[in-house]
């Protein structure tokens, strides 16, 4: 092998490693667009209760855990609502979470709870151009702890 096709050799190699040297996984780039554009799927939980008494639990739930009822009512079977604004020490940045919540009755005194929390992040609009961008909430903890806040105050 002369010096010339060596040389091509390592080349090509750096180049491939450095093609994929960083690169994440296919499946997370798959997961993060498919969020983006058609969002996550709600959790569902079931609970027993007529609609307007667990419309009023996932109401006082929703404010218990923090969000600010937004919108939504009973007759539209739906609630809305919005966390604080927390920004950094230097103002530059915010975060703020929301909660979108749909409520169905079903047979037997049974309301079907479909939950989609989303985190809104801001960055420093004074060093970018860059909007808001706005990604579901994929923390099983947080839905869990909206769903067993709810079973709570439903509990005799």
């Amino acid at each position: 092998m002369n010096t010339l096709s060596l040389r091509r050799c390592w080349i090509l190699l750096a180049v491939l490693v450095g093609l994929g040297g960083g690169c994440t996984p296919i499946e997370s780039v798959r997961s993060t667009v498919k969020d983006r554009v058609g969002g996550m799927p709600p959790r569902v939980r079931t609970v027993n209760g007529g609609l307007p008494r667990v419309y009023e639990a996932a109401r006082q739930a929703m404010e218990r855990l923090g969000y600010h009822f937004t919108g939504g009512g009973p007759a539209q079977g739906r609630l809305e609502g919005f966390s604080r604004i927390e920004g950094d020490d230097n103002f530059r940045s915010s975060r703020q979470r929301g909660i979108s919540i749909r409520l169905a009755s079903l047979e037997g005194d049974r309301v079907e709870l479909q939950v989609k929390m989303t985190e809104l992040i801001e960055e420093d609009s004074s060093r970018s151009a860059m909007p808001a961008t706005e990604t579901p909430v994929r923390d099983p903890a947080a839905y869990e702890m909206f769903f067993n806040e709810v079973e709570r105050r439903l509990a005799p």
